[in-house]
């Protein structure tokens, strides 16, 4: 056959390609289209036609439309797309959902087997309705312009800041590889690339094998959209999270600390913080021998990181990691304890290699620089030694694991501090061996965690962390309780405003996957006397405002009184509504909201550490009611803030914060605040309610023993309402005098207990 018959016959291909019939599914919110060789995606209930284009890196040869049952979304409209490979694209839209969802079938139709390191998914033009330069994308490397955009892992936000439109596109699945997303500038338009990587995906001869599954929607608050793309996760797998825990950690001012000293911290605890929530005191790095008791070993070898063996204590636990749970327990209080459970070294005698990941060479996959000798749970002699290795400490009676090196797991370098995407890691990632050669390294990460889920039951899971290498977060989804989502931040015990800031930045980036898929560990908040007061109140407040994981690491009963008593209004965390207010428009969120059914706290934060700073914000887009007026109460002043309506608006001195209750301003009295926790009634208020036919002002309250509980009672402008008596339970309660527009109405409890008060106007 000449040139030209073969142009010909290309040329005809060609065009029976292209003449595509258009087609549309479509739900209550979604309209997608088939037309030519592109899909479009429009929002029905605000006609935005947010993706104008959509293309796949293999052409349709075919399509048709149909139905699916999935038993999480229901009945679905699908457009079932065929390519010229051979490959399967389906779109999904399941009722009511915002998301279309999109999963790919590859086929291998040759004669070898076909790897796949990195998979070109799909790219998408996105418009959120406004122009280039003023739209913003939010990936896992923060909130920038989309001409400086950077590869994010599992989600990407295209945004407009001023009206938080936006387009939200985040990976529902990471079974078999890490889902990624490089946003850019294309043509004046913005563009979205989606890829997965994989870490050797084989695909044999006349198989098939599915990818991921990607989901795409539009939202008038990008924020929301977030939230509702951790809420498809939560419900694609049944995510059930466990009673939120609060945390002592020992590595940051003590390292591992020792079996006297555990026990010492542990008694004051259960007396001091116990009452208020703390409820795990966790042993980190250190506690661990370099060999088993009997193993000997002439001479020495090389260590990478920390000891990696896990078998035996050394002398700071002479009576062994068994002794020191059941102290714990006996205290009533949950007993954690730090390891590495995927990790070895390849110079420690103790170890066989055989169980080890292999490089190309068929020597152990090493990380020489922390993180050691990755196993490989693939292996029958790897799997066997990690479930030994987490049974072994989960029959100690452990129930907290903290376990550090994730990436190890996926045989992967140590890339910390990681946010954005490193082409460097993708050099190393699918170029190791792992014993099953059809599993990827995503599938040898997802089989470790599901080996601690099965040996450890019981056990709530913390990953440390993301930032050693962010190919850890995605596909630990649905399998742990919580994650460190930032680096270390030790520093900030001496007040250091780069640590102090780095876990809070790293929590309000990832804030939507706190409480949902898990809880977000910034890191502990630092009380000691070191850390200058402002500084310690500002870790404090933004822990307790957005609801993050509770983890402290002090010697407590070193700490002053008013020390200590920050700890106590950080304790519990709370399970509320919270999110960053101005989360789209800057890289460092600076205002959040946090409410209930009852009532909203406002947290203010200046992230400059020297410098004054103004916050002016709308009420309207802060998230209340700006034709409404409020009033507010300082928690850390300690005082009523004078009605305000329409524009929120406060000075900040460098490095300080400001914690404002708001209640709305009625003609009778009001429960604005309280001094049991810095959220000021978040936690502890279950019901307060105004009875006008009696002028009374009644509730129910969880107070701790001891501990004075003071009401905060906006009083009208009028100045009708007096009051004139106060009960809880059966005791008077301390009446104050009027002040600033409130009173102030207390009692020192005996008891814990959840109580009733009362009062009469």
């Amino acid at each position: 056959m000449n040139k030209i018959n073969i142009a010909i016959i290309s040329i005809i291909i060609s065009a029976c390609a292209v003449s595509l019939r258009a087609q549309t599914i479509e739900n209550e919110l979604l309209k997608v289209e088939l037309k030519d060789q592109g899909i479009s995606i429009t929002s029905k209930p605000s006609g935005v036609l947010f993706v104008p284009k959509m293309n796949f890196s293999s052409r349709i040869a075919k399509s048709r439309m149909n139905t699916s049952r999935h038993d999480k979304w229901g009945e679905g409209n699908v457009l079932e797309l065929t390519h010229e490979n051979g490959w399967i694209t389906t779109l999904t839209i399941y009722p009511n959902s915002p998301f279309i969802q999109v999963h790919t079938t590859v086929t291998n139709n040759g004669v070898e087997a076909v790897i796949y390191n990195q998979f070109d998914f799909l790219s998408l033009q996105a418009d959120c309705g406004v122009s280039l330069d003023k739209a913003k994308v939010l990936g896992t490397g923060g909130l920038t312009p989309v001409s400086g955009a950077k590869g994010s892992y599992a989600f990407s936000v295209l945004a407009d800041p001023d009206t938080r439109r936006s387009v939200v596109c985040g990976w529902l699945t990471h079974e078999q590889g890490t889902g990624i997303f490089f946003p850019k500038a294309a043509d004046g338009k913005a563009v979205i690339d989606a890829k997965v990587d994989f870490g050797r995906m084989r695909v044999n001869p006349g198989k098939t094998r599915g990818t991921e599954t990607l989901l795409i929607g539009y939202f008038a608050d990008g924020r929301l959209g977030l939230e509702a793309y951790a809420d498809a996760v939560v419900k694609h797998y049944n995510i059930k999270l466990r009673p939120r825990p609060n945390v002592y950690c020992t590595w940051y001012h003590s390292r591992a600390s020792s079996e006297k000293a555990i026990t010492a911290n542990t008694t004051f605890a259960e007396k001091n913080l116990q009452p208020f929530g703390l409820n795990v005191m966790q042993i980190d790095d250190g506690w661990q021998a370099p060999l088993p008791k009997g193993f000997k070993h002439k001479g020495r070898f090389k260590k990478t990181g920390p000891w990696k063996c896990f078998v035996d204590s050394q002398g700071n636990y002479p009576e062994g990691m068994a002794h020191t749970a059941e102290m714990i327990q006996s205290h009533g209080m949950v007993a954690g304890i730090w390891f590495m459970p995927w990790a070895g070294n390849l110079n420690n005698p103790y170890f066989d290699k055989a169980i080890f990941v292999q490089n190309p060479d068929g020597t152990p996959f090493h990380d020489g620089r922390w993180s050691g000798t990755c196993i490989d749970s693939t292996s029958p002699k790897g799997e066997a030694f990690i479930r030994q290795r987490i049974k072994r400490i989960y029959d100690w009676g452990y129930r907290y694991f903290k376990i550090d090196g994730m990436h190890t797991g996926l045989a992967t370098y140590n890339i910390y501090v990681n946010t954005f995407y490193k082409e460097k890691d993708f050099e190393a990632f699918g170029k190791v061996k792992l014993y099953d050669p059809d599993k990827t390294q995503v599938q040898a990460y997802r089989k470790c965690l599901k080996i601690a889920q099965e040996e450890a039951p019981e056990a709530l899971v913390l990953g440390c962390n993301v930032s050693q290498n962010m190919r850890s977060m995605g596909p630990a989804f649905d399998m742990i309780d919580a994650m460190r989502i930032g680096p270390d931040n030790g520093k900030a015990s001496r007040g250091d405003w780069g640590n102090l800031s780095r876990g809070p930045w790293h929590g309000s980036n990832l804030y939507f996957l706190n409480g949902r898929v898990w809880y977000n560990d910034p890191d502990p908040v630092y009380v000691r006397k070191s850390n200058p007061i402002e500084k310690a109140r500002w870790m404090c407040s933004w822990l307790a405002v957005s609801g993050g994981m509770h983890t402290s690491s002090e010697r407590y009963d070193k700490l002053q009184p008013e020390r200590l008593d920050m700890l106590k209004r950080c304790l519990p965390g709370h399970d509320c509504e919270a999110r960053p207010v101005d989360y789209l428009e800057t890289n460092q969120p600076r205002i959040w909201l946090a409410s209930n059914d009852r009532m909203s706290v406002i947290g203010l934060f200046n992230w400059a550490e020297k410098e004054k700073a103004t916050i002016e914000y709308d009420m309207g887009k802060l998230g209340l009611d700006k034709s409404k007026t409020y009033v507010g109460f300082d928690f850390w002043a300690k005082t009523f803030i004078a009605p305000f309506s329409g524009t929120l608006k406060q000075t900040l001195s460098g490095g300080t914060c400001r914690i404002i209750a708001v209640q709305e301003l009625t003609e009778h009295p009001v429960l604005v605040s309280t001094s049991r926790h810095i959220t000021q009634g978040l936690v502890d208020v279950i019901e307060a309610k105004w009875d006008a036919a009696t002028k009374t002002f009644s509730g129910k309250s969880k107070v701790v023993a001891g501990d004075l509980y003071e009401l905060r009672i906006a009083l009208p402008a009028s100045g009708t309402f007096l009051p004139t008596s106060a009960k809880c339970g059966d005791n008077n309660m301390k009446i104050g005098e009027v002040t600033n527009g409130g009173v102030k109405i207390s009692i020192t409890p005996e008891k814990s207990e959840t109580v009733k008060w009362r009062m009469t106007f």
